[in-house]
């Protein structure tokens, strides 16, 4: 029965993979909440002159240099939280030169998919023998867990936007439905025997 488990979450991952591309490439899910900069240009310039090293850059962040007493780490984040009062406020992710989208990460993507969909299948695997619409809506619940461990805080404490954070959502959403069709269908047997053996 494992190999069937196995099966079942590498094909819920592709109809996962799949329903990502589309959502990305053919509907507005994938670019919801983003914009593009005024003056791409310039700021794209002024980022290689100034900011060097790629990383995750926020501000206004509090100068925390070496060496700084307790007391002075503390006024650095008071002068921090009155700039931040004023505006803006933001976050920055820098990556030198690259290719959008490589081989690589196509295939870590699938690989993720295709990881997620196999811890779904060997949860439901585990449950007592159900209905297959109980089994789709298990496996479809299992997509707010990112939304409700990730997307959310990050807009709660960072401030993505919130058509960002629901198109997200909706993807997972929407794939995890998808995928679980399939697990639902192939993980049939498992439940039933096991409910048979009890």
């Amino acid at each position: 029965m494992m190999k069937r488990i196995l099966l079942a979450g590498l094909l819920g991952g592709f109809a996962l993979f799949v329903w990502e591309f589309v959502a990305h490439d053919l509907t507005p899910l994938g670019t919801a909440g983003m914009g593009r900069l005024d003056q791409e240009d310039t700021i794209r310039a002024y980022f290689k002159q100034n900011i060097p090293n790629p990383g995750l850059y926020y501000f206004p962040a509090p100068d925390f240099a070496p060496g700084l007493s307790s007391a002075q780490r503390q006024e650095a984040m008071t002068k921090a939280a009155e700039l931040a009062r004023t505006g803006p406020t933001g976050m920055l992710l820098v990556q030198g030169a690259r290719e959008m989208i490589t081989p690589r990460q196509l295939i870590t993507q699938f690989v993720l998919d295709a990881l997620s969909m196999l811890v779904a299948a060997f949860l439901l695997a585990r449950l007592p023998a159900t209905s297959f619409l109980n089994r789709l809506l298990f496996v479809t619940a299992l997509a707010f867990l990112p939304g409700l461990r990730t997307l959310i805080p990050m807009w709660n404490w960072y401030g993505f936007p919130a058509a960002y954070t629901v198109a997200q959502i909706a993807i997972d959403v929407v794939g995890f439905f998808a995928a679980g069709l399939i697990l639902a269908k192939m993980v049939q047997i498992r439940s039933n025997t096991m409910a048979a053996a009890s």
